[in-house]
This record gives C-alpha cells, structure tokens and sequence, in this order.
C-alpha cells in the first residue's frame, strides 16, 4: 500500500503529483519484472492496495493546525487511488481498492446509521484519520485473501509447504 504521503497536498515536500505517483508505481514493478534490473525477481507476486480514504476530522482533531480543505485533501487522496488502480491495469497486476471499501462502509454505516461518531464514521476504520485501526487492518486482510483465493490459490497458508 503506498500513497498516504504522496497524496498530501502539493505544499508538502514529501507530496507528488499524479504522473509522478504513477511513473513511480510503474518503476518499483519493472525493478521486480525487467531481467535487466539488479532487483529482477520473475516470481514476486505483486499486489497494488490503494491507500485508504483519509478522515479529515479525526486528521483536524489530531492535528490542530491542519489548515487544508478536507475535503481536496480527501479528493486528492481519491485520485491517486483511482491511478493505484490504472497503474495495476497497465501493468497487469491485481489490485485492492481499499479505498472504496473504506468510503461505501462509511457511507452505508452513515446512511443506515449503523455507526454514529463525531468523525463521519472513519474511525470504525482509522485510528488517526490516515491509519488503519484494528477493524480497517481485519478489512485489508479479508480482502487480500480473497484477493490472494482468485489470483494466487496456491500461496494461501493451507497450500503452503508445512
């Protein structure tokens, strides 16, 4: 999972823009795919997770001089998944989009009213606004494994050499 940083806003000096973010993505995968490159590793499997929505309140509450619109910062956050995921297509390796796992949860827990808190529901999933908590870590797990179920059943533990 990367992106948290890259997707800060451009004021950041650990921020990116998108196409940097994407030339990036596709460099770390051709250091694992090209036979050239001293990294050259034919059989990693390789997983691209988008990162997970931020919750802006609960960023504001532990950060009070948070002084970004949340709202472009969740928006950015949103575009460099959605690249997370072109990135995975192009180079044709799976992808989790944690982040629209993240934010229709929220919405239908918001919308059901399942989950009532003063951060928007993010913090059943996020321990800080950006972190994942207990419940977003089990999310990320679930969905690598039945990541891991569809694309690599053979490296599920009960396939593995004991």
């Amino acid at each position: 999972m990367s992106c948290a940083n890259d997707a800060r806003l451009p004021s950041k000096t650990d921020s990116s823009t998108l196409e940097q973010y994407q030339n990036n993505m596709h460099a770390i995968i051709s250091l694992l795919r090209d036979p050239a490159s001293e990294y050259y590793s034919p059989k990693t499997r390789i997983l691209i997770i988008t990162p997970p929505p931020i919750g802006e309140l609960m960023i504001q509450s532990y950060t009070p001089t948070f002084a970004a619109d949340p709202f472009v910062f969740n928006n950015r956050t949103r575009l460099f998944a959605e690249m997370a995921k072109q990135v995975a297509r192009e180079a044709n390796v799976p992808s989790i989009d944690l982040y629209s796992e993240i934010e229709n949860r929220v919405r239908e827990e918001q919308t059901t009213g399942t989950w009532v808190s003063r951060y928007d529901g993010y913090d059943n999933y996020l321990v800080d606004g950006i972190h994942l908590n207990n419940k977003g870590n089990m999310l990320l797990y679930n969905l690598i494994l039945t990541t891991f179920k569809a694309v690599w059943p053979e490296m599920l533990p009960k396939s593995l050499p004991s």
